[in-house]
């Protein structure tokens, strides 16, 4: 007997893989119950590194594979160069400070997402597509196009889609072209600072350099005549604004003059008008004519109570002059009354004057009075019709007033409109010089220059990609595979496969039957006969380990295994065992011959059954008749176990 390059395999050299759906307990005395090696819920690192080393050979394929395409890549791809120029976006200064249409701007650049949005402007269609005008940078993206890596597989780009001018959109190149384009462009801004990097990758060096210096260039004369052009769009909304003011002021202010010469309403200024004003007159004249009138009134009443007194605080110079006259011839009189009789000539003369200037002096204080009652009546007229003009004035004033709203309304929208128009002529100067002035927050802080490395690709980080990527890739294909495997090839992994304990370990062995050998089966003492010898097995059939070579390590196996059966119960070890298997050709008529003759050996008596209805194959090793009855008898009752069975086939 030899062994098969000494590898342990369980009853036969190639176990085939055993079906997953079996029970996940089976109720045999034998089963085992131990949680912490079944029911482990956590995989030992040991089967991690034992799965690693099991595949290390399919690891080192794929990690040497991805290596070498590293390297093919990075040393066949096109290099690629790129240039940076840099530019300031800062917050925009008006042309004329305080002026509200450059101050919008200004309150523009100020939001926090502006800087963002001026980003995504670079990076825009509109931006690109001016700037591949330039006829260097669009031919050199075009030559690039037909260049790249495995392009001679898949073509280049402009085979395979055409380059057609969209006329909906209005660019002048192709949206594929401005596309491609803006795949070499990346715009970076630099935390805390109002600065972005314009970055531009090429296959030439100098080419990468000029479109980022151009695309910084017509960045910047983008805003500037984005800028001028609403500033314009004001410009001309303003001035048509103005002219539809002046026309709407004109009409206003006709209609408000037509309205006035309608309604008799003359303004005298901003605040009152001549009806107004000559009411107020009136009223004045009314008050003075009454304060006199009164006054008037109070000279006739004391004048009509002096009349009989000799002085009144009315007399004028003349009664004043009489009056003195008259005291004079009466002082003459009573000096010569004391002389002469009044009979006396001079003394009538006296007497004459004296009555006579009397006389005088009271008419003349009568007309005084008549005076004064003329003129207090005649005031009193006067301001009768003061009165009856004031309440006419008033009326007039009243039914003006209410013509007056219509008219405050006319002059208030023309005051309105005038101020309008003021305003947008003031923005439209303060636009015409903002559009003259064409200023811009956008400068150039550093231009691009002809970079001297290739940014793409990077040798050693690609290297070192390809190293870790078939690393990672072929530790997941082990993992894989591993996972797909079921096929039983260690006894552990039976155990953990159909949940019930592994007994022994079988090596596998073939006979050798070149030097002619056969195993005997011995016969007890009764039959020694050499005619009654039976040959223990053909040649095409496995020898009987324990009785071709008791020493050989399938014999000690067979130990082990019968050992393991007679200790698996305490007390009393198991009465019948079960040889069976998957499938056939597994080595199961093997391992009951040899556990059988294992058991008979150890002093017990054993009865080996051939149950197998379909292919029995015990018959053949003692080279039985295949007409004698056996298990099919039995089970149908044509023989009993007595006329079947064959004793006494090993000794003690």
């Amino acid at each position: 007997m030899k062994q098969n390059d000494s590898r342990m395999l369980q009853t036969t050299s190639a176990i085939r893989p055993i079906p997953r759906d079996l029970p996940s307990e089976y109720h045999n005395p034998l089963v085992y119950h131990d949680s912490t090696i079944y029911d482990s819920e956590e995989v030992e690192l040991r089967e991690y590194w034992k799965v690693l080393v099991k595949y290390r050979y399919l690891i080192a394929l794929t990690v040497s594979c991805l290596t070498v395409f590293s390297l093919l890549f990075a040393f066949t791809v096109t290099p690629r160069y790129t240039a940076s120029s840099r530019i300031r976006i800062g917050t925009y200064e008006p042309v004329l400070s305080a002026t509200k249409v450059e101050d919008v701007f200004q309150e523009q650049s100020k939001e926090t997402h502006y800087l963002e949005t001026q980003i995504q402007e670079i990076r825009s269609f509109s931006l690109a597509d001016i700037v591949l005008k330039n006829e260097q940078i669009l031919n050199g993206v075009k030559t690039e196009e037909k260049s790249g890596f495995f392009s001679f597989l898949t073509g280049s780009s402009s085979d395979r889609i055409p380059d057609e001018i969209d006329q909906v959109s209005g660019y002048a190149h192709s949206i594929r072209r401005i596309r491609d384009y803006l795949d070499r462009i990346d715009v970076t801004p630099i935390r805390r600072t109002s600065l972005v990097s314009i970055h531009a990758t090429a296959e030439d060096a100098k080419l990468a350099a000029i479109m980022a210096n151009e695309h910084a260039l017509q960045y910047i004369e983008w805003v500037r005549d984005n800028r001028v052009k609403q500033q314009s769009r004001a410009l001309t909304f303003l001035r048509k604004q103005a002219r539809e003011l002046r026309q709407s002021v004109t009409e206003k202010e006709r209609a408000i003059a037509d309205y006035a010469e309608k309604n008799s309403i003359v303004a005298v200024n901003s605040d009152e008008n001549i009806t107004a004003q000559r009411m107020a007159q009136l009223n004045t004249l009314l008050t003075e004519t009454t304060a006199k009138r009164i006054e008037a009134e109070n000279q006739y009443t004391k004048s009509q109570e002096s009349l009989s007194q000799p002085t009144a605080g009315f007399d004028d110079p003349s009664i004043q002059t009489m009056r003195s006259e008259l005291g004079k011839l009466r002082g003459e009189y009573g000096q010569l009354l004391s002389k002469f009789t009044p009979e006396y000539p001079r003394m009538k003369e006296l007497h004459a004057q004296i009555e006579g200037l009397s006389s005088a002096i009271q008419m003349q204080r009568s007309e005084i009075v008549e005076g004064l009652r003329a003129k207090s009546e005649s005031l009193k007229i006067e301001e009768d019709r003061l009165k009856e003009e004031l309440e006419k004035q008033k009326s007039l004033t009243f039914e003006l007033a209410k013509r007056q709203v219509e008219y405050n309304v006319l002059k208030s929208e023309i005051e309105s409109s005038r101020s309008l128009l003021q305003d947008v002529e003031r923005q439209i100067k303060e636009s015409a010089l903002a559009v003259e002035g064409k200023s811009s927050n956008v400068s150039i802080v550093d231009y691009a220059v002809t970079p001297t490395a290739a940014s793409y690709p990077k040798k050693s980080l690609m290297l070192l990609a390809g190293v870790l990527l078939g690393v990672g890739l072929g530790i997941g294909l082990a993992f894989l595979l591993n996972y797909l495997d079921n096929t039983v090839r260690t006894p552990e992994d039976l155990s953990q496969l159909v949940r019930l304990p592994s007994l022994g370990v079988v090596p596998s062995f073939l006979s050798d039957h070149s030097n002619g050998a056969q195993g005997r089966l011995p016969l007890d003492a009764e039959n020694t006969d050499s005619e009654d010898r039976l040959p223990i097995a053909s040649p095409q059939l496995p020898p009987i380990a324990f009785l071709h070579d008791p020493k050989s390590l399938a014999a000690e196996a067979y130990r082990t295994i019968r050992t393991g059966i007679l200790l698996s119960q305490a007390g009393e070890p198991p009465k019948t065992v079960l040889v069976t298997s998957a499938q056939s050709s597994e080595g199961k008529t093997t391992s009951a011959m040899n556990l059988a003759v294992s058991l008979a050996t150890a002093g017990g008596s054993v009865a080996l059954i051939d149950a197998d209805l379909r292919r029995p194959s015990i018959g053949k090793y003692f080279h039985l008749p295949l007409h004698i009855p056996g298990v099919v008898e039995i089970v149908t009752g044509q023989a009993s176990v007595e006329e079947v069975g064959l004793s006494h086939l090993v000794r003690r």
